[in-house]
């Protein structure tokens, strides 16, 4: 009787967060709670691939701010998918934290054409995941797969102009109180790229001066070596259907 209780109790433990797949309100409501109140941060992206290249990145509420740095820098700003201003002449990549913790994420997700009302638990990894519109045997459909504990966002694969993206975040640590990723992992038909990330500040960087076009430098600039065009080539931001 001791024996059949104890495994009960794993059973039980076990279970996941949700007992069963929440509704879009339901999750929507707990990404609030969970993120809600994070509403900018700035953090440092490098490549393990590509030593001595590294770019600073400043994001608040879907407006953002690239520097990139090797030696001379690169500037950018803008919103989303969108650049609104650069000082190379080239187009300027976008980068793949922008889809990490997006504005409003259960409808944007569904913007991006991920079936939120069709859902299931498994592991991604070793982590027990809420699998969001589609199962990891599709490879597909959009789709976004969820932490089952805190809702951290583990995968992100959406359509795109150049094919499937998927974006993946992983080594999650808590930062000022935020479950954030230490790693992303960008894979598209066009290839792949690895990059660290270093979180440098949570809800501090809110100031509008960050984002603005007319405080860039004037000067033009060259592009930065390797992978800034690998990133242009194999991410692109996904756009609402």
């Amino acid at each position: 009787m001791k024996t059949l209780l104890t495994i009960l109790m794993v059973c039980l433990t076990a279970l996941p967060a949700f007992a069963f797949v929440p509704d879009g309100e339901e999750l929507a409501a707990r990404l609030q709670k969970n993120y809600g109140p994070l509403r900018s941060w700035q953090a440092r992206m490098t490549f393990p691939d590509y030593p001595g290249v590294s770019v600073d990145l400043w994001y608040a509420r879907g407006k953002w701010r690239q520097q990139w740095q090797a030696g001379d820098k690169a500037v950018a700003v803008g919103s989303l998918g969108n650049v609104a201003g650069a000082c190379t002449a080239g187009a300027f990549p976008l980068s793949p934290l922008f889809v990490w913790m997006v504005p409003h994420p259960v409808k944007t997700w569904q913007a991006w054409g991920v079936d939120v009302t069709s859902g299931s638990f498994g592991f991604c990894g070793e982590a027990p995941c809420l699998m969001l519109g589609a199962d990891p045997a599709d490879k597909a459909r959009p789709t976004v797969y969820l932490n089952n504990e805190d809702l951290a966002p583990l995968t992100v694969r959406y359509p795109s102009d150049a094919g499937m993206v998927t974006v993946e975040f992983s080594d999650y640590r808590t930062y000022a109180g935020y479950r954030v990723p230490q790693q992303v992992a960008v894979r598209s038909a066009q290839g792949e790229l690895a990059a660290k990330v270093e979180w440098v500040r949570i809800n501090g960087a809110d100031g509008e001066e960050l984002y603005a076009r007319d405080a860039l430098d004037p000067m033009p600039c060259a592009e930065p070596p390797m992978p800034f065009d690998l990133l242009r080539q194999t991410f692109r931001y996904p756009r609402a259907k």
